[in-house]
């Protein structure tokens, strides 16, 4: 029964603070927000991060690093009062530091304010043989925004985010794609691709987006259009809706 009851906290309280906006302005604060939030003193706790994660084929390890306000700070130590633990999913995003074997700081993965909605390393393939290192792991993913694109003075999950990709030493980043929105992204055919699902930015309701796929090949860094699979969708939706 304790196990039942102790989890049914974690959910309310979780729901708690997710559910209702509660006045509290979640993102990191750009401009006039910034400055309002400064006099308020709600503007930020400070830093929030875990411990560092190791990196497959790479010595290296990355540590991301978060930003809370005050009142973001209460809820969340109030949920890790119940589970004894921060979950990422709690925390934003804002930076990653990468780390060599012995914990020395090799580089930050960016140089100003951004949200990072989410950190993709890449995998070993399933089909190799437990003892048989996979040399194709070679990137990161990440979904990034630099901009307010909504303009509400905060840089959190409601901005436009783009893919990117870095070296496994946090170098080398990439910009992947622009002017779309990302659904869903999967490293395919042995690391050397990124399968997409995305639909267009566009200023219409989010129920009439089509969504779309592509195939972003590494090498070459080009964007390829799935238009076969696309069509075959389209004359789908005509039959069944028609």
């Amino acid at each position: 029964m304790l196990p039942v009851l102790v989890g049914f906290g974690i959910y309310q309280i979780s729901k708690d603070f997710f559910s209702k906006k509660d006045n509290i302005e979640r993102g990191l604060y750009v401009g006039d927000e910034l400055k309002a939030s400064k006099k308020d003193s709600i503007v930020l706790q400070g830093l929030k991060y875990n411990s560092p994660r190791n990196l497959y084929n790479s010595k290296n390890k990355y540590l991301p690093i978060s930003l809370l306000t005050y009142e973001e700070e209460k809820r969340i130590n109030k949920i890790a009062s119940v589970s004894n633990a921060i979950d990422d999913h709690l925390l934003k995003f804002v930076n990653v530091i990468f780390l060599d074997e012995n914990y020395q700081v090799i580089t930050s993965l960016l140089e100003k304010k951004a949200s990072i909605l989410q950190i993709e390393p890449q995998r070993k393939r399933y089909n190799l043989e437990k003892n048989m290192l996979d040399k194709t792991v070679k990137y990161i993913a990440y979904l990034i925004a630099f901009e307010d694109s909504n303009k509400d003075g905060k840089l959190n999950s409601a901005d436009n985010h783009d893919l990117y990709l870095s070296n496994l030493n946090g170098k080398n980043l990439k910009k992947v794609t622009s002017n779309i929105n990302l659904d869903r992204f999967e490293f395919v055919n042995s690391n050397s691709q990124i399968f997409i699902k995305y639909t267009k930015r566009e200023n219409i309701r989010e129920e009439h987006k089509k969504q779309r796929f592509a195939i972003y090949d590494i090498k070459s860094s080009k964007l390829l259009n799935m238009s076969s699979i696309d069509k075959e969708l389209d004359e789908l939706e005509k039959i069944i809706i028609n």
